[in-house]
């Protein structure tokens, strides 16, 4: 018997009963609730996204950016979506069920689901936005994560048909409303305005619609009335504020300023709990942070000396000193998110001077070798990056030293590979493949910096195709020992994901993928 990826229970039985939960709780048990929270009608939420400055575009079938995924899933929906438990659940898609042979999903869509310039959504809109992401003539950032589907067809007005190549258990997480660019946009309105346009000024079917965009400063959203969740949105509309420094945002909601934050300082996480006027929220985040290193040429191309940087760095320390405690040292890529996938300890992710110092004796690596670890901002980035260097230094007699960029610049150095070293992470992804097979596999979307090993390659493949959650764990546990043990990665910490806001918003359910635009409909001001 398959089991479902997700849940562990029949696989079959999930497909219908988490469809007719699903439609239950948008109908009925969601609007019970709001009626308890005594949930008023009308205002703007003046909502911030923490932390950046920019946001590239609203095409989600091109966005790369968090921030550009967190402001245009604000505007947009997909087949399915994850609940306040991250359980797949219905959006777009009234139901789904897929063949004996695990290869081939049927979606039948809600019937009168309205896009914000009054068009009706149907099976043509699916299949070309979806279409568009698996278009090789189009250069689309996830692409890959569609690669293994063969057809997508149109059964009726109401009903789609997605093929696969072989059973992959990842597919309904990609198809979800996550940062996949699996959003549905309007086929009409893209032929209409062009690609350019549309990135600009999109047409989706999501709670709230563009109005303004203020570049480097903020997005202006209003309700769309037509919504097809019963009841909402709550808000006339969310005016998204980009905040560079996560320390103004404390600044900001103090005063007034915004009504809600989608992270907090870790520093101030304590005192913020003690205020009154503020409510702070604290989930296991989907998340990793760690140092990227160039495989591909000295120093880091030497497995003995990534080891011994490896062994060098007191991960806990770390946590403490730049989290104040709101998270955990990371032993792999899979965050404790992931609990049936998750390894808390590792050997080689220990610190231990003696064995690192060993471990550099075996190398072809120098003290005093000098290298610049990229990092963004002047917050906790800088901070962690800067602690990190501190210790390599000090354990192992190097010249590491922190090489501030703007996050942009950041990103596409990591990208090109032209680069040292640099500290970054992978946020907001609840899917497994998301952390082994777009990172580590030989051929993966997100493997910039030339790490290769045909058996990982295997046993990541192998996960793909098994829909077995416990057998995919054991997979994936396996599959990260190895790169562990090769530190494709310096693996550092994974951290607690916060949003606060004021005691009068109501109604917003805190998700560890920190999908904030997404979370926008059953928002209300008291």
């Amino acid at each position: 018997m398959t089991k479902s990826d997700l849940t562990g229970i029949d696989r079959r039985s999930f497909l219908r009963t988490t469809a007719a939960a699903g439609a239950a709780t948008v109908l009925t048990g969601s609007m019970l609730s709001r009626v308890a929270l005594g949930q008023q009608r009308g205002g703007t939420l003046r909502a911030a996204l923490l932390g950046f400055n920019v946001v590239n575009t609203l095409d989600p079938q091109k966005a790369i950016l968090n921030s550009d995924f967190w402001a245009l899933s604000t505007m947009f929906n997909a087949l399915v979506k994850f609940d306040g438990q991250m359980k797949i659940v219905p959006d777009l898609a009234e139901n789904w069920s897929i063949s004996p042979d695990l290869t081939t999903y049927t979606f039948n869509l809600r019937k009168g689901v309205k896009f914000h310039d009054g068009g009706e959504m149907t099976a043509e809109d699916v299949k070309f936005s979806l279409d568009r992401i698996r278009n090789p003539d189009i250069k689309v950032p996830n692409q890959k994560k569609f690669e293994k589907i063969t057809a997508i067809d149109i059964v009726n007005k109401y009903t789609v048909r997605i093929k696969t190549s072989e059973p992959f258990a990842p597919l309904l997480t990609f198809l979800s409303s996550m940062p996949t660019g699996a959003q549905i946009i309007s086929k009409t309105a893209f032929g209409k305005i062009g690609e350019e346009g549309f990135a600009k000024n999109p047409v989706g079917t999501g709670a709230f619609k563009i109005k303004e965009w203020r570049a480097n400063e903020k997005l202006v959203f209003v309700a769309h009335k037509d919504y097809f969740e019963k009841g909402m949105p709550y808000l006339d509309g969310v005016d998204l504020l980009l905040i560079a420094e996560e320390t103004s945002g404390i600044t900001a909601i103090l005063g007034g300023q915004i009504d809600l934050a989608s992270t907090a300082p870790f520093a101030d996480v304590p005192k913020l709990e003690k205020d009154p006027n503020i409510t702070v929220t604290k989930v296991p985040g989907f998340n990793n942070r760690f140092m990227a290193m160039n495989l591909t040429k000295p120093p880091f191309n030497d497995v003995n000396f990534r080891r011994a940087l490896s062994m060098s760095i007191e991960r806990p320390a770390i946590v403490e000193a730049v989290l104040f405690g709101e998270g955990r040292p990371l032993a792999g890529a899979i965050p404790a998110a992931l609990p049936w996938a998750y390894t808390k300890s590792r050997d080689i992710c220990t610190f231990n001077p003696e064995r690192a110092k060993a471990e550099l004796a075996k190398s072809s690596v120098k003290p005093g070798t000098e290298v610049k670890v990229i990092t963004w901002g002047s917050g906790w980035w800088k901070r962690w990056t800067e602690i990190v260097c501190a210790q390599v230094n000090q354990v192992l007699g190097m010249k590491f030293s922190p090489e501030v960029l703007e996050a942009n610049v950041a990103f596409q150095k990591f990208r090109a590979n032209d680069m040292e070293a640099q500290n970054t992470g992978w946020i907001g992804r609840v899917e497994l493949d998301e952390y082994l097979g777009e990172l580590f596999h030989s051929k993966g979307a997100r493997n910039f910096n030339g790490y290769s090993n045909p058996k990982v390659d295997t046993i990541i493949e192998a996960s793909r195709r098994e829909f077995d959650q416990a057998k995919r764990g054991d997979l994936a546990r396996q599959a990260e020992d190895i790169i562990a043990e090769e530190v494709a990665l310096l693996f550092c910490f994974n951290a607690n994901a916060h949003s606060m806001m004021s005691k009068k918003v109501k109604g917003f359910v805190a998700l560890p993928s920190q999908s904030l635009g997404s979370q926008f409909p059953p928002v209300s001001l008291g």
